[in-house]
């Protein structure tokens, strides 16, 4: 008996050993029912649903916990994340009937937790699957699935997810509903800001991507933000996907955000019919809860959507560039003309180099206006009286003969429209074409080539990039124009499986450009994106190396778009400053100052330096440039555009200086913060413009006083202050 007590003591005492040692779940991730209600939680997103799935986002910051979406089932009109109509019928109310949670490891996400919610309206079935992920606190993905157990087929009329209604009043209740900032996903009209527009009681957007705006382009993004709070919702999908994206203001001031997905628009990629006893699944997407502006659910968006595409085969964002992506260029579009043209001879830009040489270019753009036909790409008759003539001012280009000292070359790029067409002659069976059989029109070429057609990616590769590349010894392409933006093509001799087809494998056609480039100049192959103002496309961004603030009509929108581009495609992305033409096409310059401390790369310098500040303050910041080399450095998105003045920007270098840049279009006397500082050390704050120590400054109390400058008053008049903070040692 004695022996029989001290085998099961011996027995418990080991159990209880190894329940102890069982590794304990470290995961940030949590879930717990209370009632009718479930959580799931990560570090700062909350999602709360109730016994119809409907469902509330919370934000946590700091210790406080925010909520800006109103959830209640009250009224008629009460919507969840996600329902369907089917057959004129709205099903929405799916009671919860069991549920289930998973620990999950993802090849590109990583370690996290799946939440699995069943339920059922009627006759529709849904399955509401939820993931959380450790390595990014602030996102909840998901998708529903739904099956028919009606006994018959039913239409699909309209399908909603990630669909939110939302309500300043809920973190500011003396604001009016509709009181928020956002992201548009598309530039509706040239010349329009889009990065940051206000919501007005009459909003009422239905965005269709991609295909809409003024250059037919569209990203699956929207982000809507306050001083309290911000929320976006996003697609993960690898692929591109035709959706809707919905903004609009109730009578109520309330605002409706979210996807929604009409089968007629989507080409065929998304079903028509539920059929009985099967099942459809949404579009994979996102919900991110942030603070501040759109920076940091933009950068949660590269960061997811770059794995959504690997997964699919395709290749992600790039996470390092070439020496080559930061080199300053000059472009020669507009250099004679206020109203932008290609208007040059090759004797205005020779007598040019020598000057741009010591400015520090690296290279020369030929824009719009070499070539005499797009989409057959030789030289312009007008400008080269043969094809020998534009080699020969390449090879002198090339030449280390220019600047006073006669030492340094340039790289050439050529402007290009890989898609674009102005001649069927010869190339009609390469060419985009409409249901009924004609060759789609575009609206800045005629035609436009299939990117996914086999026959167009060999003539891309072997004739006309083989010949301006290697026969020329061109040395990257600036691509531009409506026509890179996907576009659905029903040519039957291209066999496409479905219309779509052309906009799921648009990349095709811009990574055959990118990887022919890069055979023939792996050295110095230089690619950039411009696309005439629009919201460039992301599913080509791993095929470029800068992405250009494109055509910007104020300062403002070269803050903004650079800030958009560095939070998609990472903080040290090489992004062009986009100062083409005057702003506007009127006397509007751009200032040197802002386009360095912001971290753009150079892309112009216009044809008289005295429109940009004088020649003295133009080399001064070129200098800088090339002393400082911000253009790579870590670009943090700590302050917010709009709620936020001065506009604050901080970039982040090796060794943990800190570069500030303030700007407004008005002038500024006052105390700001410096974030970012690290609490424990000690930096010597320097004016980096003219070297002079303004004094010391602790990250535990980082206040400054700063006063503004006037930058370049030539038609937008913009204010700026710019430091560096240089850490010194740990405080005590």
């Amino acid at each position: 008996m004695a022996f029989k007590s001290y085998v099961f003591g011996v027995f418990t005492t080991l159990i209880i050993f190894f329940i102890q040692c069982e590794p304990k779940d470290q995961s940030p991730i949590s879930f717990g029912v209370d009632g009718d209600l479930i959580h799931f939680k990560n570090e700062n997103i909350h999602l709360i649903f109730d016994d119809l799935m409907y469902c509330k986002v919370q934000f946590e910051s700091d210790g406080i916990v925010k909520s800006m979406n109103n959830s209640t089932r009250t009224g008629s009109d009460a919507l969840p994340p996600n329902y369907i109509i089917l057959d004129n019928i709205e099903y929405k109310n799916f009671k919860i009937s069991s549920h289930e949670i998973e620990k999950i490891e993802d090849s590109e996400f990583g370690q996290g937790k799946r939440l699995t919610l069943n339920g059922r309206d009627s006759i529709i079935e849904s399955k509401l699957v939820v993931e959380m992920y450790d390595q990014y606190p602030d996102v909840a993905l998901s998708w529903c699935t739904y099956t028919n157990r009606s006994g018959k087929d039913l239409k699909i009329d309209r399908v909603y997810y990630n669909y939110y209604r939302l309500d300043r009043k809920l973190t500011n209740p003396k604001a009016n509903s509709y009181d928020f900032r956002y992201l548009q996903p598309i530039n509706k009209k040239w010349g329009d800001t889009w990065t940051n527009v206000g919501i007005t009681d009459t909003t009422n957007e239905d965005f269709i991507i991609p295909g809409s705006g003024s250059n037919r382009s569209g990203i699956p993004f929207i982000d809507v933000w306050s001083p309290e709070m911000g929320l976006s919702v996003f697609h993960v999908e690898g692929i591109p996907r035709f959706h809707h994206l919905i903004l609009k203001v109730g009578d109520d001031g309330l605002v409706d955000m979210g996807f929604k997905v009409i089968p007629e628009d989507s080409y065929d990629q998304f079903p028509s019919v539920l059929k009985n006893n099967t099942s459809m699944s949404t579009w994979k997407s996102a919900v991110c809860t942030h603070k501040n502006d759109f920076f940091d659910a933009g950068r949660r968006f590269g960061q997811i959507l770059s794995g959504a595409m690997k997964k699919e085969g395709r290749d992600g964002l790039p996470e390092t560039y070439p020496k080559q992506a930061y080199e300053p260029y000059w472009k020669t579009w507009g250099m004679n003309s206020l109203e932008g043209t290609g208007v040059f001879t090759i004797k205005q830009v020779k007598e040019k180099m020598n000057e741009l040489a010591d400015y520090g270019f690296k290279a020369i753009m030929l824009d719009d206006g070499w070539f005499d036909l797009v989409g057959k790409w030789d030289p312009d008759p007008g400008k080269f009286s043969d094809e020998q003539e534009f080699v020969e001012f390449i090879r002198e280009a090339h030449k280390p003969q220019w600047g006073k000292d006669k030492d340094k070359q340039f790289k050439v790029y050529l402007w290009f429209d890989l898609l674009g067409a102005n001649t069927d002659e010869g190339l009609e069976h390469l060419l985009v074409k409409n249901k009924d059989g004609s060759l789609y029109k575009s609206r800045q070429t005629k035609y436009a080539f299939c990117p996914s057609s086999p026959q167009f990616i060999n003539f891309a590769k072997d004739t006309l990039i083989e010949k301006i590349i290697h026969k020329w010894d061109v040395d990257g392409l600036y691509t531009d124009w409506e026509d890179q933006n996907p576009l659905p093509c029903f040519a039957k001799d291209h066999h496409h499986s479905i219309a779509s087809e052309s906009v799921e494998n648009n990349y095709l056609a811009f990574e055959t450009m990118y990887n022919k480039v890069m055979e023939l100049k792996p050295e110095s192959g230089w690619i950039s994106m411009c696309a005439c103002a629009s919201v460039h496309d992301v599913y080509q961004y791993p095929y470029y190396f800068i992405g250009d603030a494109s055509d910007p009509t104020s300062n403002k929108q070269v803050r903004w778009r650079t800030r958009w581009i560095k939070a998609f495609r990472g903080p040290t992305a090489p992004v062009g400053d986009g100062y083409v033409d005057k702003m506007d096409y009127d006397i509007k310059a751009g200032e040197p100052a802002m386009s360095v401390a912001l971290g753009n790369v150079i892309t112009s310098l216009r044809w008289n330096v005295d429109e940009l500040g004088g020649a003295d303050h133009v080399r001064r910041w070129m200098d800088i440039y090339f002393d400082e080399k911000l253009y790579d450095g870590e670009y943090l998105g700590l302050y917010d555009i709009e709620y936020y003045k001065p506009e604050g920007y901080v970039i982040r270098k090796e060794g943990g200086t800190m570069f500030y840049a303030f700007f407004d279009e008005k002038p500024f006397d006052k105390e700001v913060e410096l974030r970012g500082l690290s609490k424990d050390l000690e930096y010597e704050v320097v004016e980096y413009e003219t070297g002079v120590s303004k004094g010391k400054v602790v990250g535990a109390k980082p206040l400054f006083h700063i006063t503004s400058k006037p930058g370049n008053s030539q038609g937008e008049q913009v204010f700026y202050y710019v430091i560096k903070c240089i850490p010194l040692s740990a405080t005590k």
